[in-house]
């Protein structure tokens, strides 16, 4: 567009000149012409478009790459632009003025918070107020109006400063929008960066940097010259919160304002930033960030926030890898694990232990896979063309995990019940989606098996349609790959129940009794696994976590910790009924048990323990409903089918002794 727009402008004027040339030329000739006015009407047009399409321009530069349309679009909002290059500059000149007095006075009114709530978004506006008021300055402005030169005790308490937060806001989203604009003034960030190692202006700077969305090269460098700082000036980032004076019981903490700190709340709203920063190969930033730097409480958490949106906003399989935003990703969620399995890592970083979870949830397969195989001494991004293929399609780029370090992470982690139930739910939806697969895979086979029988005998009879579609599927499912294969996805995907089990001590039922409320958690899985959707076939499972959780663990609550313990014995025996249930599920979605209109010998409507009744019917629109919603008949009418009918048995056998393992004993 830049390039359209110097054509436009250097086109215009020699069409008008072309058009007097050819009017004089014609003139001379006596020849009556009428193409030289269309010629300067086509000029005067292409005159006034330029500013037009600037506008667009800086419209579409200052929008944020997370506004991105599925197809890469950008929709550049209109009416963000307020402002003409001569309004902008004269209404911020305007604003600033008010800014300052009420800065002084310490109260803004409604009519200055409005006119900067309007204009936060006009590219043009911002640019001028970023000039009207340099960073030096705006940064007293903050420390003035949060009285950051008072001690922590005497300063105005949180609940007081609403007014102040949203102006330091809007001071940010106009800084962003100048920047992804390209119109901050030269040496902007020199200014900004001015004084790291005072706290009141380290405070401001955090301020000035925690809401916009900002130009994506203008906050690398930012963030990776802050990080240098702290690196190189240890004292900064070594502010003790200050200690109580006499006859006071307690002093309220002081903000974290040491350099890296200012920047946190800028990685989380910037993954992409966040990426590019911590697969630094000059700097290599995890290893000091996690091992070597301490944190206030809050401020490890917003680390571990940033690392979380880092390693899971966006995910791909995209080439080149290296400056793919899945394969950093990856990258980042591997090396982060990595170190938080260190003891002394979980000691820096005790507020991060749902982010730790967060990030294994989000690359449950990685997990997974990691489960079944000895530890892996290498850590990093899973550069394997499909990186899972127990999905279909091709997965984004996984993470490598050691086995090990993973035992050490989540044991640590699971201390949250949050971050257990995390985990926990997104292996479930995992489960969940990968026995689904397999049985559509397997009722594939089976509808083509019968297909092909079926063209070669045309005037089979209706009875004769339904034994042979029946013998077909019993055969598939015995001798066939369908039973083999459930068997295998089912010992594969209970490997990592018990690891997960384990890791948070509730594996066996002396330690479960020892940690109710968490093995309340596991039992709420155990039952609401078969209402789990696996959701729409090659959607990435990542996607699906927290729709799983709210799921299954939207409406818990410690109380329920007795209705669990009378449910089962132990987890061993939760696992087992979790597996037959979602297996059971999956295979009568996908019609494994035969039909139900005929009905097959295998489906529940053939039982004639327990005859179809709607007080025996299990099945809505055909599916297993969730046990939580039986009731009684029906939960018994389920076990009868499930368990003591041997015609069910000729499709669904092997689930319960793939989980006896000696792992499990």
């Amino acid at each position: 567009m830049t390039k359209v727009i110097a054509m436009l402008k250097r086109t215009g004027p020699e069409f008008r000149e072309s058009s007097r040339q050819v009017e004089s030329a014609l003139g001379r000739l006596g020849v009556e012409f009428w193409t030289s006015p269309a010629l300067r009407r086509v000029a005067d047009q292409m005159s006034e478009k330029p500013p037009d399409l600037q506008g667009r321009l800086d419209l579409i530069l200052a929008t944020p790459d997370a506004e991105l349309s599925r197809d890469g679009i950008i929709w550049a909002d209109a009416a963000d632009w307020q402002s003409s290059t001569t309004e902008g500059a004269a209404l911020a000149q305007a604003v600033a003025a008010k800014v300052r007095a009420q800065a002084e006075s310490g109260t803004f009114d409604a009519q200055t918070i409005a006119a900067l709530e309007k204009h936060k978004n006009d590219p043009l506006f911002a640019a001028a107020f970023a000039k009207e008021i340099p960073p030096d300055e705006l940064k007293r402005l903050i420390s003035r109006m949060f009285r950051t030169d008072l001690p922590p005790a005497g300063r105005p308490d949180e609940k007081d400063l609403d007014t102040e937060k949203k102006v330091a806001d809007l001071f940010s989203t106009i800084l962003g929008t100048a920047s992804r604009a390209r119109k901050l003034p030269d040496k902007y960030a020199d200014e900004l960066l001015k004084d790291l190692d005072d706290p009141q202006s380290a405070f401001a700077l955090g301020k000035l940097l925690g809401k916009g969305k900002f130009d994506h090269a203008f906050m690398l460098d930012v963030v990776k010259r802050v990080y240098d700082f702290d690196v190189a000036h240890p004292q900064a980032r070594a502010r003790e919160p200050e200690s109580p004076l006499p006859g006071q019981d307690k002093v309220r903490p002081a903000p974290d304002v040491s350099p890296m700190s200012t920047v946190l709340s800028a990685l989380i709203h910037h993954p992409k930033v966040a990426q590019d920063f911590f697969t630094d190969p000059k700097r290599r930033p995890l290893a000091y960030l996690m091992r070597e730097r301490r944190w206030g409480p809050e401020s490890d958490n917003l680390l571990g926030a940033a690392l979380y949106e880092a390693s899971t906003k966006f995910r791909d399989h995209g080439m080149p890898r290296e400056q793919s935003s899945g394969y950093k990703a990856a990258l980042i969620a591997s090396w982060a694990s990595h170190y938080w399995a260190e003891e002394k890592v979980q000691q820096n970083l005790p507020n991060t232990r749902i982010w730790a979870a967060s990030i294994h949830a989000n690359y449950i397969s990685d997990v997974h896979r990691a489960n079944q195989a000895p530890p892996r001494k290498d850590i990093g991004a899973d550069t394997a063309y499909d990186p899972d293929k127990s999905l279909t399609g091709v997965q984004p780029y996984g993470a490598v995990f050691n086995k090990d370090e993973l035992k050490s992470v989540e044991t640590w982690a699971f201390n949250d019940n949050d971050a257990f139930a995390t985990v926990a739910a997104a292996h479930g939806q995992y489960s969940v989606k990968v026995l689904d697969e397999t049985a559509a895979a397997l009722a594939a086979e089976v509808k083509a098996a019968f297909a092909a029988w079926h063209k070669a005998h045309p005037e089979a009879t209706k009875t004769q349609i339904n034994d042979k579609r029946q013998e077909i599927l019993e055969e598939k499912m015995g001798t066939g790959g369908g039973a083999f294969q459930f068997r295998g996805v089912v010992n594969d995907l209970s490997e990592t129940t018990y690891a997960l089990t384990d890791a948070a001590n509730i594996a066996k039922i002396e330690e479960a009794r020892k940690n109710d409320e968490r093995y309340a958690v596991y039992k709420n899985m155990v039952t609401k696994i078969i209402d789990l959707a696996p959701g729409p076939p090659g959607k990435f499972v990542g996607l699906l976590v927290d729709q799983a959780k709210d799921h299954i663990y939207g409406a818990f609550t410690s109380n329920q910790e007795g209705k669990a313990k009378k449910a089962a014995a132990n987890a061993m025996d939760d696992a087992k009924v979790m597996f037959e249930d979602a297996t059971a599920a999956a295979m009568m979605r996908h019609g494994l048990f035969g039909d139900g209109s005929a009905p097959a010998p295998t489906h529940p409507y053939a039982s004639k323990q327990r005859p179809k009744a709607p007080e025996n019917d299990f099945l809505v629109n055909g599916e297993i409903m969730s046990k939580d919603k039986m009731s009684e008949s029906q939960k018994n009418a389920y076990d009868e089918w499930l368990h003591r009918t041997p015609a069910t048995d000729r499709v669904f056998f092997g689930v319960d002794s793939a989980i006896t393992r000696d792992t499990w004993s």
